[in-house]
């Protein structure tokens, strides 16, 4: 496996999850009355539990995201 295969493949992680968390972060905002409904029905949640945990877990996507696909992604351009 060579430096430009990973370079390659890094790039479409980065457009892959960046998308994915565009799309996530936009159906929390806009679809945040439909997340509560099924998921505060669910697990007896209250809006701002159900809030919290939205925001939560877009941090930890993000975090990760950065951490393992965007950083090594950049790295590799550098070394190229």
């Amino acid at each position: 496996m060579n430096l430009e295969l990973l370079k390659e493949f890094f790039m479409w992680c980065t457009v892959i999850n960046a998308g994915i968390f565009m799309l996530t972060a936009l159906i929390s905002i806009f679809g945040r009355g439909f997340i509560y409904r099924v998921h505060g029905r669910m697990f007896d949640l209250s809006k701002v539990t159900v809030n919290a945990m939205l925001y939560g877990f877009l941090a930890f996507y993000k975090i990760v995201f950065i951490v393992f696909v965007l950083v090594p992604w950049i790295v590799l351009m550098i070394m190229t």
